[in-house]
């Protein structure tokens, strides 16, 4: 083969030199072979000369053309641009870091044939009309957690955080390889969207308080700024709970209006300055043991992805959930080291409390289960699910 090519090249050369019209005799033998082809995969056609059939074949042809195999030259492809809103501020600690997680990933995993800038909140639409610019594919895309694509649907907040509920592997394992993922998408799918889970945080904080609570019966009539499924459950224990966006939380605690909130994080709470106003920091984040976050697509841009960006987006949010976790996790204790520096009052719920948040819960989930068909039939596949779970953990755990 060797002997093959260096012909062709001498042959090259000295065509140049002498012109077409006279051929060196002893380059008339150096030819490709079909047996030998000068590049895997190809099909080479033998160089032809006026002797042989096959140029006899081609003689009512006033010039023939011999095609040399080439290298495939891959194809440029044009970028797709994906604009993403998040609905978190960019500086705030994990949240903000998830998204600009995901949008370094994205270029990378693309190797760059996905350009998905991520904008803050209310910088391309107001906020508050995010997701209809998403269904409307105004925006391409929104970086949220589920429950805020819907506050009124209890099954999308079954799929963003579940009071008293299972720790990040079970869930994620329910998720992934349960069932949990075909209903998640689902539900996204009648609201002309295609999520994928794109981040995850271990417990938060259970909330500030201006007073200590002792007992359950403290709760009641306390004005408390909560979200998702952790709220009705402090509407049952007979507290006043309202929805406000982050922003609006720390002046609401200025003017008095709040008697306590629980918004994320330790290191995101302290951020955002609750302490000036609020000194007792309750744990365990009972209300969510695992929060999770989605990247939703517009229906109609996804299906007109190619399968590799849409592999590329997978990959990144699968990404984006270990990100998350790991360094969540490893900010924690610096945190509330330093609120309790700081003179913050670090506080575990008394048993008689969790006691009772935890039955209010119960008379919460069968309620909604009983008013919301999609919400009994997420519960219900989850509930199966950790069945069969809690036995491997039992066996496996020390």
């Amino acid at each position: 083969m060797r002997k093959t090519l260096i012909g062709i090249i001498i042959g090259v050369i000295v065509g140049i030199m002498i012109g077409t019209t006279i051929v060196a005799p002893g380059l008339q033998k150096a030819r490709l072979t079909p047996s030998e082809p000068a590049v895997p995969g190809s099909e080479t056609l033998p160089i032809a000369d006026a002797n042989d059939e096959s140029a006899q074949e081609n003689k009512d042809k006033e010039d023939v053309i011999v095609e040399r195999p080439s290298v495939a030259t891959p194809q440029i492809r044009t970028a797709t641009r994906m604009r993403i809103v998040s609905l978190f501020p960019p500086k705030l600690p994990v949240l903000g870091e998830m998204a600009s997680h995901l949008e370094k990933g994205l270029a990378a995993t693309s190797g760059g044939s996905i350009h998905a800038p991520v904008f803050a909140p209310g910088t391309l639409v107001p906020a508050a009309d995010t997701f209809a610019a998403v269904t409307s594919g105004t925006i391409e895309a929104v970086f949220t957690t589920p429950g805020q694509w819907d506050p009124n649907s209890p099954a999308l907040q079954l799929f963003t955080a579940i009071p008293f509920g299972p720790q990040a592997d079970e869930l994620l394992a329910w998720f992934y390889h349960g069932g949990g993922r075909e209903l998640f998408e689902a539900l996204f799918q009648s609201r002309g969207a295609h999520a994928i889970l794109c981040g995850a945080i271990p417990p938060e904080g259970s909330g500030w308080y201006r007073a200590p609570l002792n007992h359950p019966d403290d709760f009641k009539g306390l004005n408390i700024r909560a979200f998702g499924l952790g709220a009705k459950v402090l509407e049952r224990m007979g507290a006043n709970v309202l929805d406000m966006e982050a922003g609006a939380i720390l002046a609401a605690f200025e003017e008095r209006r709040l008697d306590g909130a629980e918004y994320s994080l330790p290191v995101v709470d302290a951020q955002m300055g609750f302490d000036r106003f609020a000194r007792h920091y309750y744990f365990p984040g009972w209300q969510q043991p695992v929060t999770l976050f989605a990247l939703a697509v517009n229906e109609s841009v996804w299906i007109s992805l190619p399968s590799d960006s849409r592999l590329a987006i997978e990959q990144t949010c699968g990404d984006n959930v270990r990100f998350a976790l790991t360094r969540a996790d490893a900010l924690q204790f610096d945190a509330l080291k330093d609120l309790g520096l700081a003179g913050v009052q670090i506080r575990r719920w008394p048993d008689p409390i969790l006691a009772a948040l935890q039955s209010a819960w119960k008379e919460t989930q069968f309620n909604l289960s009983q008013q919301d068909p999609d919400f009994a039939n997420i519960w219900d596949s989850l509930q199966k699910f950790r069945r069969d779970y809690t036995i491997w953990r039992d066996i496996s755990r020390p």
